[in-house]
């Protein structure tokens, strides 16, 4: 099958130590960005030094058999087959049985991951979720499998193009380098306007496997000059360094911070292929060589351990994860020596065909099992109904009214209350006023008022974002930068102008929009004053909603899990912190709303008493996260709002256009 007859046999490659060496700092960057070391800020590259020693590696081993004559599509199937899948299925294996343990949304979602990755599509799955840095922080037993998938991927793909690229006597090297040159180009693009799908799909990875093929294939012969290939290997060193020094999860990723690995990776593996290089003999030292002989399995399993070591913890301490990957090390050692060492040697144990048969069946049986739990929605009926209720967000909030245009000629797809009359009043606000809009809308319905919805996600009213809120890899700050923020708030000012409704309703999570460290600074405050005169002038009433109380325990992730360890108690929210935190701001709220300027809502009301916050009401969790309402929770605070919806409703008809 595929066969390619020229010489008699094939040469085994000479074994070159010092790979390991960097697969070594390849795993130990992932591990230790996992256990959120914090000088390891950008330890996620290590993938991209995986990625470009496997394309070297795979290159390689396909361009040397093709030209002994001995390459098949199956035999390199089933090196593949041998080499990945029993210490991965041993990991699947144990983490199904280990997943028990989760909360039923959390294994629903488990199952999900669970079948995605036997069938090796894991990358798929989560593209089309949160992005990867927001999933690290849930609970994703087998978020670190998108990568093996999109390996698999390059697997099926990579060594059948090279056999159709020497059957049609191309230019291998050439079309290599336009598919690389293309797979950059497009991952360049997608990191700017599609971040997920830049970090998960194969097409925005593949240049990462070529640049490593393109330096297995004769283009250029090894350096002769030990001082030039170590003057190489060690810019190689830097730029990796520099990489998991210097990047975090605020950095646009792939594109062009994929560079540095990638281009660092390769600088690595072509300069420590000169005679004596002093660069390869440190890589060969023998603790590097040691763990990256076992770098595959402390990579399968330093992840879900992490995740089931920490899963119970209420306040998860700072070592918890650095000590659950350290424990891993032994766990990827016993894996190298007794599942994967096994089953590498051809023939050993299972022959090709029994070893074929029993991985699909392995992995079927997995995914079965995965979509077991999926059509059983996790399976709640193994927690008590109490914690049951606390574990479920609810739905997700609706943002499909954020970002809309405000065109009085648009269809008014937007509307908040009922269509039958003129809208009076705009909700204006980041994540923090969407999360109100269910509530809202009811509310007018039942005083037969309307509204507009002016909400830009991570977009505040008036205050700049400052250059800390940027932050692409967190959903709440939307795709709003300082500059597109300010737009936006202009095009809110330009639409009140035009329709002059009769109130503005401001909500948002304004302490975080900062760029001093007590909440708002004096800047922000000017021009917070500011935006309030300008909306004034307008003749519009405008009323601030005071952020509501935040707690890391406000999960009901972390709620249910409080529930069964008796410790509830220690996540309420107190309310002095919470005062401090928003003091700022509220001195602003408090001078104008004694000037007359504006009115002020106040969540606190309904949400906590003389010393604390509460987190349930009725057994329902009051917040979707650690920061955002979920329905019941906006339920809640709605009675906040019945004196605004009164007064709307008693104003006369204003003769505008709003709403035509």
């Amino acid at each position: 099958m595929g066969r390619i007859e020229r010489t008699p046999a094939a040469r085994p490659a000479a074994y070159r130590p010092e790979i390991d060496g960097l697969r070594a700092i390849a795993v130990l960057a992932v591990v230790l960005f996992h256990a959120r070391i914090r000088s390891f800020s950008g330890g996620f590259v290590g993938v991209d030094v995986f990625l470009v020693i496997s394309g070297y590696l795979i290159a390689q081993l396909i361009q040397r058999e093709s030209e002994a004559g001995t390459f098949t599509l199956t035999g390199f199937y089933e090196r593949r087959v041998r080499r990945i899948m029993p210490a991965l299925l041993a990991m699947l294996g144990v983490s199904g049985i280990a997943a028990w343990m989760l909360l039923p949304g959390d294994f629903r979602d488990f199952g999900q991951s669970l079948t995605a990755i036997s069938l090796f599509a894991s990358n798929l799955l989560f593209w089309h979720q949160d992005g990867y840095f927001k999933l690290a922080t849930e609970a994703t037993p087998l978020l670190h499998t998108w990568s093996l998938a999109v390996e698999e991927q390059f697997y099926i793909l990579f060594p059948a193009l090279l056999l159709l690229a020497r059957r049609r006597r191309w230019n291998v090297s050439m079309v290599l380098a336009g598919l690389g040159l293309a797979s950059f180009a497009y991952g360049v693009w997608a990191t700017q306007g599609r971040p997920e799908a830049a970090f998960y799909s194969p097409l925005s990875r593949a240049w990462e496997f070529i640049v490593g093929a393109l330096l297995a294939l004769p283009l250029l012969p090894a350096p002769r000059n030990r001082d030039l290939g170590d003057g190489l290997a060690a810019l190689g060193l830097v730029a990796i360094g520099g990489a998991i020094l210097f990047l975090s999860r605020a950095s646009p990723f792939p594109g062009l911070n994929a560079l540095a690995p990638v281009l660092g990776s390769a600088l690595i593996l072509y300069g420590t292929r000169a005679p004596r290089s002093r660069v390869a003999g440190l890589l060969r030292i023998r603790p590097l060589v040691a763990i990256g002989l076992i770098s595959y399995s402390l990579y399968l399993w330093h992840w879900p351990m992490i995740i089931f070591g920490g899963y119970y913890a209420i306040d998860p301490s700072s070592h918890v994860k650095p000590v659950m990957a350290l424990l891993a090390f032994p766990v990827a050692w016993l894996s190298w020596r007794f599942v994967e060492l096994p089953f590498r040697k051809p023939r050993s144990l299972l022959s090709r065909r029994t070893l074929f048969v029993t991985t699909a069946a392995a992995s079927g049986a997995l995914a079965l099992y995965g979509g077991a739990i999926v059509l059983a929605d996790g399976l709640p009926n193994r927690f008590d109904p109490v914690v049951q209720r606390l574990s479920e967000r609810g739905p997700a909030p609706d943002y499909g009214c954020a970002d809309r245009p405000l065109a009085l000629g648009d269809t008014p797809r937007c509307r908040i209350g009922g269509t039958g009359t003129r809208p009076s009043f705009i909700l204006w606000g980041d994540s923090h006023a969407a999360v109100l809009l269910p509530a809202l809308d009811a509310l007018a319905r039942r005083h037969a008022v309307s509204g507009y919805s002016a909400i830009a996600l991570g977009c505040p009213p008036f205050v700049p974002i400052s250059a800390r809120e940027e932050r692409p890899d967190q959903w709440m700050f939307g795709k709003y930068n300082r500059r597109k923020c300010a737009a936006r708030n202009e095009q809110v000012i330009r639409f009140l102008s035009t329709v002059r409704p009769a109130a503005v309703l401001l909500a948002a999570r304004w302490s975080v929009y900062s760029r001093g460290t007590d909440g708002i600074d004096d800047i922000n405050r000017q021009m917070f004053e500011a935006g309030v005169q300008r909306v004034r002038a307008l003749g519009i009433r405008i009323y601030v909603v005071q952020d509501v109380p935040t707690s890391p325990g406000a999960d009901p992730r972390s709620l249910a899990k409080a529930q069964l360890l008796g410790a509830t108690h220690a996540l309420e929210a107190e309310v002095r912190p919470y005062l401090q935190r928003d003091a700022a701001f509220r001195s602003i709220t408090a001078s104008l709303q004694a000037r007359g300027m504006i009115t002020v809502i106040e969540p606190m009301d309904r949400l906590c008493d003389t010393q604390r916050c509460k987190l349930v009401d009725k057994g329902y969790p009051l917040y979707f996260d650690s920061n955002h309402l979920s329905a019941k929770g906006a339920a809640v605070v709605a009675p906040l709002f019945e004196q605004a919806m009164r007064d709307l409703a008693a104003r006369p008809a204003r003769d505008q256009t709003l709403g035509k």
